[in-house]
């Protein structure tokens, strides 16, 4: 079913890239430093942009995944020393003192 919506979500995406390119066919004169320049279609502007910033979202996420995942794998380990000792401590006998 996941894969399902991500194929929608794709088709959808690709149908909207390929009519923006049959409606704006026309270049784009991009400018960088050190007098730089690029010609290039308006929609692989469009699209180089939408993938860069796809690119740091999800460098962004995965770092922040990445690191609660390293929390939790410290957290597991904890919670199963304090229920070792709490096992531990259960069958123990119960000493009377007098």
């Amino acid at each position: 079913m996941k894969r399902l919506i991500y194929l929608i979500v794709f088709l959808l995406v690709a149908i909207f890239a390929f009519t923006v390119n049959l409606k704006n066919p026309q270049t784009v004169n991009l400018q960088y430093y050190f007098d730089l320049q690029f010609n290039a279609p308006l929609v692989l502007v469009l699209t180089a942009a939408f993938v860069f910033g796809l690119l740091i979202g999800w460098l962004s996420m995965s770092l922040s995944v990445f690191r609660n995942k390293r929390q939790m794998g410290k957290t597991q380990k904890k919670l199963a020393k304090v229920e070792m000792e709490v096992e531990n401590l259960r069958t123990m006998p119960i000493k009377d003192e007098v």
